[in-house]
């Protein structure tokens, strides 16, 4: 189980990495304690109960804003808490659920108990937060241990990913001033008027007096259609239901979301009218008011129907169309969590089809392998394998990080001007930080140690900057299209569902992205000083350099400024590099090409032996998933193969 970064949870209590990672089961109960990030406003359900969300984090997923848990509570209006941006909540015996098998939360029922520690009042370890507890008809108090983890918990985790208070509470007020129609699609029944936010998941279908829309907001509802991967569960014509046969069959084709995430919507005079001259299309997201919801003419799925709202004064437009890459600050929460679902659908859809390709292609190699008149072949498959596979992508994820053992001594001449991270984290050497991690299992009742491709590591390192890529200042920014994801707190741009997000090509953003080498500034006695190459992302450099990338072959002061703090950083390198570069160039020109190699080299060594002052900085290790064509070397599944990757985070150069 994975335990957290500088402080020891309290017995009974579990790591927020250890949910989202599915190693406990549905329905077993846990007690978790984080810091609030967010939190939606009590509402009202169908039943006597309200319900509010709380999404927080603990150190075990600190640095990774992709992360965070999500607890739906159920209760009362009176019992209902009240929560801060910061606020420390603690939740003892909550229910791991899983949203259609696609992400874990929490869920509280009747002996959920919880407590939330007011982020301004709670005092620095290791006295007791209790003090702190904000006002709640809890039945149990807390624990002594409870209360003296949450003031170590507090001083000691990564709070650069909270919110600002002003825009926690914005979005929290935000949350209060819904207007009570605006619902998920999961939550419309027949006879329901609702105001829903949704994605236009098929190009409209004009049928002159009306127009025919598919819309989803990923949640799924069981009175919806289901479709299936095959297509339309058999289902021939029209899927619109309005007798118009396609001689195409790649238009009849229903392209997802699969399963009962959509929903048929017709629209009359005047919102026909403003679809079709507004242009919007397949992937096009849209706010629609009073939806009628009610049973189609199949008399089994709920269908959408939006029209003449004849009460208004003058005619009044129920379709509005909504960007997510204006203002991805200002969004809609709903919006945001409508996106969220979105992302992590594509996601789960890219695993489940590749799991469909090779199940087929496993059955078309089975049936090729059988002739009329012989057996099967031997599988090549055997139990053993499968197992050791099993016990091998265990051990890689259940990878705990460690500390290198002995002291380092103090570098003399730091580089105050940068700034790092859990300063009290101790020292690493590049030489340890390189040492292969070995996992120690059981296969078949005999020991195996097996040496795994990386592992999920943070260190603190003293280090200088000895060469750079690319070569160049000015490519260290790239451009890329700007995302409907863009909007999400949590979103990465190297994300896998990147390629499936919908966006502008004419909209482009500028993110940083480049790799420093980093060398040892000081060693233990008799050994020698290591390199490695790490990655400066672009929420590494917007932390490091205080900047925000953009193009820097066009925006010569962007250029200077980021020459600036880079020689805070590195001092005379680039310069160094400059000239080494320009020697090579001279000698390869001037002289025979058999001394090519070693002008290269002393050019080389000229870079590298450039002096700058050392500096303290976080690093973290991890790896990425590489094509491998060698099936001996596929560790990370079928033609693809693990590769330790290290990166810069926490780090910052403070200008004067």
């Amino acid at each position: 189980m994975a335990q957290l970064t500088g402080c020891k949870l309290p017995s009974g209590y579990v790591a927020v990495r250890d949910i989202l990672d599915g190693k406990f089961a549905v329905g077993s109960r846990v007690s978790v304690v984080g810091l609030v990030t967010d939190f939606r406003a009590p509402i009202p359900t169908r039943g006597t109960d309200w319900k509010c969300q709380m999404r927080f984090y603990d150190q075990s997923v600190e640095d990774d804003d992709n992360e965070s848990l999500l607890v739906n509570i159920f209760r009362p209006e009176s019992d209902m808490p009240d929560a801060s941006c910061g606020d420390v909540v603690a939740i003892l015996a909550a229910k791991v659920q899983r949203f259609r098998s696609e992400y874990f939360s929490l869920c509280t029922h009747l002996a959920t108990v919880i407590h939330v520690y007011e982020t301004s009042k709670i005092p620095k370890p290791p006295r007791d937060a209790t003090s702190a507890l904000r006002p709640s008809n809890a039945k149990e108090a807390p624990s002594r241990a409870q209360g003296e983890f949450v003031s170590v918990l507090h001083d000691s985790i990564n709070k650069t990913r909270l919110p600002s208070d002003s825009r926690f509470e914005s979005m929290k007020e935000m949350s209060v001033n819904v207007n009570k129609k605006l619902c998920a699609l999961q939550d419309v029944w027949d006879g329901r008027f609702a105001d829903v936010i949704a994605q236009i998941v098929r190009d409209p279908y004009d049928l002159v007096d009306k127009i025919c829309l598919w819309i989803s907001d990923y949640t799924e509802n069981p009175s919806f259609f289901h479709f299936s991967y095959t297509g339309n569960d058999g289902q021939t014509g029209d899927p619109y239901g309005y007798g118009a046969n396609f001689s195409d069959g790649t238009k009849n084709e229903w392209a997802g979301p699969f399963g009962k995430r959509s929903m048929q919507v017709t629209c009359f005079d005047p919102h026909a009218s403003v679809i079709r001259s507004s242009g919007l299309s397949n992937g096009s997201w849209i706010l629609l008011r009073n939806l009628q919801i009610k049973l189609g003419r199949n008399g089994s799925n709920l269908e959408g129907y939006l029209r003449e709202d004849r009460s208004a004064q003058g005619p009044k437009i129920n379709v509005t169309r909504l960007d997510p890459t204006q203002d991805p600050e200002g969004i809609s929460p709903l919006f945001k969590d409508a996106i969220r679902r979105k992302r992590d659908y594509e996601r789960s859809k890219k695993d489940q089809l590749k799991e469909i390709t090779e199940a087929a292609l496993a059955g078309q190699k089975r049936r090729a392998d059988m002739g009329p008149d012989s057996e099967p072949k031997k599988r090549k498959k055997n139990k053993n394998k499968r197992k050791k596979k099993r016990q091998n992508s265990d051990a890689l994820q259940g990878a705990q990080e460690g500390e290198p053992e002995g002291t380092l001594v103090s570098v003399p001449d730091m580089n105050t001007q940068v700034k790092c991270e859990n300063e009290n984290k101790p020292l690493s050497l590049i030489a340890d930080i390189l040492e292969p991690v070995h996992h120690e299992t059981t296969v078949d009742g005999e020991a195996v140690k097996l040496q795994l491709p990386f592992v999920n590591a943070k260190y603190r390192s003293n280090v200088r900057v000895v060469d750079f890529m690319p070569s160049h200042l000015e490519d260290f920014s790239r451009p890329r299209k700007v995302s409907e994801y863009d909007s999400l707190s949590d979103h990465e741009s190297e994300s896998e569902s990147e390629a499936e997000a919908t966006t502008s090509a004419a909209t482009t953003a500028w993110e940083w992205r480049f790799y420093l080498e980093l060398e040892d500034a000081v060693v233990r006695p008799g050994q020698q000083k290591k390199r490695f190459w790490v990655l400066v992302d672009n929420q590494a450099a917007q932390c490091l350099m205080d900047l925000d990338a953009s193009d820097l072959r066009r925006n010569h002061e962007d250029l200077e400024a980021l020459r600036s703090r880079l020689f805070i950083l590195w001092g005379e390198l680039e310069e160094h590099k400059a000239r080494a570069e320009k020697l090579a160039a001279e000698s390869t020109h001037n002289r025979p090409p058999d001394d090519s190699d070693d002008d290269k080299r002393r050019a080389a060594k000229t870079t590298r032996t450039s002096a700058n002052r050392p500096f303290s900085c976080c690093i973290r290790q991890y790896g990425v998933k590489m094509a491998e064509p060698d099936r001996r070397k596929a560790d990370a599944g079928d033609g693809r193969r693990w590769q330790r990757m290290f990166g810069l985070f926490g780090t910052r150069v403070a200008t004067m």
